[in-house]
């Protein structure tokens, strides 16, 4: 992906300069709006430094960068809404679309590709299983062997390699790896696929969970 970064006004260089250092930072992520905000990881693979426009206008630069992933779409279910993007939908949508009815939660998918996603149980829940169906007919499970007290929240994340499944506290922080204590009989991580994708948790408790489900939608091209 080939484009140009014009640098204005008086502190051009400065501007340059601070960028070139931002962009060796990884990863980085270019985000492409048209109708809807597709993301995709990349790395800049070239940047030219010009001079000074006549006038000193600013600098107007080549830069080049390189796709490390695939494009995706954000999609993020809760308590009955969908978030695409920073915007919160109440209904259905065209796309992907997420449904919530106490544990189970419904994402449409518009990709061919798999899809990670990220499943996060709240606590309390004591030996929490989650399953995925996809058009109706269960695809995959998984099983934690042991108990998340209140406050704490069980992370099942494809999002990032190596995939994970954590235990994590109020800030977000790591309070355990609870990998080894999974169900090594069931497959533990999901992709959602194409077409109706519901997940649904259930544990040995009495309280109904809360759960969030958040995807990428993935697409080879956009």
């Amino acid at each position: 992906m080939t484009g140009r970064i014009f640098f204005g006004g008086i502190n051009a260089y400065k501007n340059y300069r601070a960028f070139s250092r931002f962009v060796r930072a990884v990863p980085l992520t270019l985000v492409y709006e048209m109708e809807e905000a597709f993301r995709v990881p990349v790395r800049m693979t070239e940047i030219a430094k010009s001079e000074l426009i006549t006038g000193g206008a600013g600098l107007d630069c080549e830069v080049a960068f390189t796709a490390t992933g695939l494009f995706y779409k954000n999609v993020s279910g809760y308590s009955g809404t969908l978030s695409i993007g920073g915007k919160i939908y109440p209904y259905k949508y065209t796309y992907a679309y997420a449904d919530v009815t106490q544990n189970t939660l419904m994402i449409d998918s518009d990709s061919h590709g798999d899809s990670p996603c990220k499943v996060t149980v709240y606590g309390p829940c004591t030996n929490p299983v989650w399953k995925h169906y996809v058009n109706n007919v269960l695809y995959e499970t998984g099983r934690y062997e042991g108990n998340i007290p209140d406050g704490h929240k069980l992370v099942i994340d494809t999002t990032q390699i190596p995939y994970s499944i954590t235990e994590r506290g109020v800030s977000d922080e790591v309070v355990a790896d609870r990998y080894q204590m999974c169900d090594f009989t069931t497959e533990r991580f999901f992709h959602l696929q194409y077409g109706s994708n519901r997940i649904s948790v259930v544990h040995e408790g009495l309280n109904i969970l809360n759960v969030l489900v958040e995807g990428r939608i993935s697409y080879e091209t956009v």
